[in-house]
């Protein structure tokens, strides 16, 4: 299933910068290998969504193998917020969705472009009005409390936890935040969000974006303060492939993965403490990596563009090549459950699937002509997965 292709590997370490090679590159605009308008180029989902539902149900069907006209148990299936565009309790159905979080089954949330945030209880999805059409692509789920944002300038709080701010409350309940105070090394206006991950129960969220440093934590500090702290050195980010960073998660609070432009792969070791320390390893591709998940700290996946797998098994520099991945499309998130229970979601409606062994491609139902790109993933538990994308929310049999 995977090989390490060393001859492969020695002429790519080769032809970079000492034996680091392509992770170590210089990561400008949107990574080093593909040219502009290629699949490796990072992603920038439409903020105004741009799904296509005008798509006809009778349009002719090349690929119906993988998306079946009816729905069943063993299929992924839509199942989420979206209704009329003139239905307030649901979202519009031109809605990018960009991210989905849950602290358990029965307590999901997915929130992406002009302001889109719902709530599922277990039951039924509801839409959780932010009081702006801002575009949300972090959602920190606390204990007793949510934080949703889009930009460094605008963070929206729900819950006990926070303050209402000067802003007041919405009809969701989020408030408007003042900026959080940030190192004079951070500069929001060069920084774009593009992901954000937290241990359960810590105090750190930290975030992955495109700039002259592609990571920042944002801590809370009871009562309710809110600061961005640098993440990495910027000094450092340049060095080790961490201008862009599209991807994040961890084992622990202590210890994370951080994928991205260029094929960029860092672990960060120490990350909960005031001195986080980053180590880039070699990626083996010039593509950028867009998700990242950690089922141990020696089994780690993480998919990109073409199709691009790459999974790491505890070697002190290199990754190992996926060779066996069914479909060339542009891979954009991955989660898992264990080591025998992993998704992964890309472009034109592909939803992958790792049972310990292979990766195979999963059946998608209900879409009729629409092929939605899909950006985000989430799963509880083993048969259970939430998928979100172009006006879309996906679930295994269309259940909860």
């Amino acid at each position: 299933m995977s090989s390490r292709r060393w001859l492969a590997q020695l002429l790519v370490v080769a032809s970079g910068a000492g034996v680091l090679g392509v992770a170590c590159a210089s990561n400008e605009a949107a990574g080093d290998g593909p040219a502009p308008g290629d699949p490796g180029r990072v992603p920038t989902p439409d903020a105004g969504g741009d799904a296509a539902l005008d798509a006809r149900d009778d349009a002719p069907c090349a690929d119906c193998a993988d998306f079946p006209s009816v729905c069943s148990d063993d299929v992924l299936c839509p199942n989420g917020p979206f209704g009329s565009p003139d239905d307030p309790s649901s979202l519009d159905p031109r809605t990018d969705v960009l991210v989905v979080r849950g602290r358990g089954p029965n307590d999901v949330w997915v929130a992406g472009a002009i302001g889109a945030v719902a709530h599922f209880d277990g039951t039924s999805w509801a839409r959780s009005d932010l009081g702006a059409p801002e575009t949300q692509r972090a959602l920190w789920l606390r204990d007793s409390g949510e934080v949703a944002f889009g930009t460094f300038s605008n963070l929206y709080t729900r819950g006990p936890e926070f303050d209402a701010g000067d802003a007041g409350i919405s009809p969701g309940g989020w408030s408007l935040q003042p900026p959080p105070p940030a190192p004079s090394s951070f500069d929001p206006s060069s920084q774009s969000l593009r992901f954000t991950w937290a241990w359960p129960g810590s105090n750190t969220l930290w975030m992955g974006t495109l700039g002259t440093c592609g990571l920042w934590r944002l801590r809370f500090t009871p009562p309710s303060t809110l600061e961005i702290l640098e993440g990495i050195a910027p000094s450092v980010c340049a060095d080790i492939g961490g201008r862009e960073v599209l991807g994040i998660h961890g084992v622990s609070a202590a210890s994370l993965w951080a994928v991205g432009g260029g094929g960029a792969a860092i672990h960060v070791t120490g990350a909960d403490g005031d001195a986080p320390v980053a180590k880039p390893f070699n990626s083996l591709t010039p593509y950028a990596l867009r998700g990242v998940w950690a089922a141990s700290e020696n089994d780690v996946w993480a998919v990109g563009a073409s199709g691009t797998i790459r999974h790491y098994r505890g070697d002190s520099l290199f990754w190992e090549v996926v060779d066996d991945v069914p479909t060339t499309r542009a891979l954009n998130a991955v989660w898992g459950t264990s080591a025998a229970d992993v998704w992964a979601v890309g472009d034109a409606g592909t939803v992958l699937h790792y049972d310990g062994s292979h990766w195979s491609r999963m059946k998608v139902a209900g879409l009729g002509a629409l092929r939605p790109n899909l950006y985000a993933v989430w799963s509880p538990s083993p048969g259970h997965v939430w998928i979100g994308g172009q006006g879309v929310v996906l679930s295994v049999g269309g259940k909860p």
